[in-house]
């Protein structure tokens, strides 16, 4: 499935912007050279060289008796792959529980699959009937753990392809756990007001709409938009609504 700038930018800001397309496409540009698409441009690739047919991260954790599995992309972005939400419904717990107590390849076979001949793989429940799956731990210490999950009914377990896959996983998520961090630090700094002036602009309001929707003056609507685009490190408004969607701050 190739996604085009252009969805990457309406699934974000709403496919109903009444934006010009050229603005939209300026603003798709920007949003889809984060280290998110690039990561699914990199699965996307990858995940052939396996045979796997589906692929997901998940950021990983919770405690004694209680996981928690939370969605990051998968390979039907910008929408939600189907399954991603069976690995949530499956396989949240043992998943999870992989994640944060081993570094190796968890894996699960079909009931007709034999499972791969490596003593570095670690059995799995049954996650899903249907198909393979591997499962690559990864983490960025001291603060997030995440899995790669890859899927398919004809995956295949050579291992030294898994090793080069799940080096190339860790690499994707140290990137991805810095602009999580990078998230945090800036919605710390960010006001709410700020945050609110950026969603009715990538809404496709005008600084007149935003003053009256919010009960502010054009000149304070304007400002709380410079303020944010400088904590951004924006250039203009719309550099900041592209940047505040990546770091995921605004939808």
């Amino acid at each position: 499935m190739t996604v085009e700038p252009i969805d990457i930018a309406r699934h974000a800001i709403g496919i109903d912007d009444p934006r010009p397309l050229s603005e939209i496409s300026r603003l798709a540009r920007m949003a889809s050279a984060g280290v998110i698409p690039e990561a699914i441009r990199k699965c996307r690739r990858l995940a052939p060289a396996i045979g796997a047919s589906g692929f997901a991260l998940f950021f990983a954790g919770g405690s004694v008796g209680k996981a928690r599995l939370l969605p990051c992309f998968d390979e039907g972005f910008p929408s939600r792959s189907p399954v991603s939400a069976r690995l949530i419904a499956n396989g949240a717990d043992s998943l999870s529980q992989h994640a944060m107590g081993s570094c190796l390849p968890g894996f699960w076979t079909r009931s007709d699959s034999a499972a791969p001949d490596h003593s570095f793989f670690v059995r799995l429940p049954d996650i899903l009937d249907d198909r393979r799956g591997i499962a690559l731990p990864v983490s960025a210490d001291p603060v997030y753990t995440g899995v790669f999950v890859f899927t398919g009914p004809d995956l295949r377990f050579a291992q030294e392809t898994i090793y080069d896959l799940h080096r190339d996983c860790f690499e994707m998520f140290l990137a991805i756990a810095q602009l999580k961090s990078t998230s945090a630090s800036s919605a710390s700094s960010i006001s709410k007001r700020e945050l609110e002036c950026l969603r009715l602009t990538a809404a496709g309001r005008t600084s007149e709409d935003i003053a009256r929707i919010l009960g502010l003056s054009i000149h304070t609507a304007n400002q709380y938009l410079t303020t944010a685009a400088t904590k951004l490190d924006a250039v203009n408004r719309t550099h900041a609504v592209a940047k505040a969607i990546r770091l995921g701050l605004i939808e």
